[in-house]
């Protein structure tokens, strides 16, 4: 599990980054395997959704602008603040929590999200806290959840397929693992782990 010394200097430092402009991870648009899976032919019927590491906030507007009930999850108040500008801005509902996500808050395990989104967040956990996590979002999943998981699965920020099935697999069944489109050097095996929550 990470520690709260360790939760405070991952926002310390992603506070940092979103101070000084430094945020490569935000695209700035959603990736193209996120928009088939929310507008193409076996799209999911819209419902409650949360974003798990929602950073600046991109893909929670994306959310939102398809019909979802959105809620942004992030460690960073720095990025929330930018999230919460580019929503008004943008003129949809967001609803922002400023939070760790091995650690949920109350209000936000007593609701059942129907789509869970994980672009790069999990990948950055340590090892020990893989399990942790997973345990962690299946515990405000709806029955029949999904959660579409985006991460490398080489180098130090990695989660590999042999961390999904033993880390994940005891709350989530694994249903697809198809490559990133989007691949930049040094080639980091980005993969997309789609995943439907196990019956409780």
């Amino acid at each position: 599990m990470v520690t709260e010394r360790a939760s405070k200097v991952v926002s310390l430092l992603y506070d940092t980054a979103y101070r000084l402009g430094i945020s490569p991870w935000d695209l700035g648009k959603p990736m193209d395997e996120l928009v088939d899976l929310i507008e193409g032919p076996s799209a999911l019927p819209p419902g409650r959704a949360a974003d798990l590491g929602c950073g600046a906030g991109t893909k929670s507007i994306y959310l939102a602008r398809q019909g979802w009930d959105v809620t942004g999850v992030d460690i960073s108040a720095q990025a929330l603040k930018h999230a919460r500008d580019r929503t008004a801005e943008a003129g949809v509902d967001v609803r922002y929590v400023e939070a760790d996500i091995l650690d949920m808050p109350s209000d936000l395990a007593g609701r059942r999200f129907e789509f869970l989104l994980d672009f790069g967040c999990a990948h950055n956990l340590r090892n020990s806290a893989k399990s942790a996590y997973a345990k962690a979002v299946a515990g405000i999943a709806a029955p029949q959840a999904t959660l579409y998981l985006y991460g490398f699965t080489k180098g130090p920020q990695s989660i590999t397929r042999e961390q999904i099935d033993n880390d994940f697999g005891p709350y989530w069944e694994l249903v697809s693992a198809e490559p990133g489109s989007i691949r930049r050097w040094p080639d980091a095996g980005p993969v997309w782990y789609r995943m439907v929550v196990r019956d409780r």
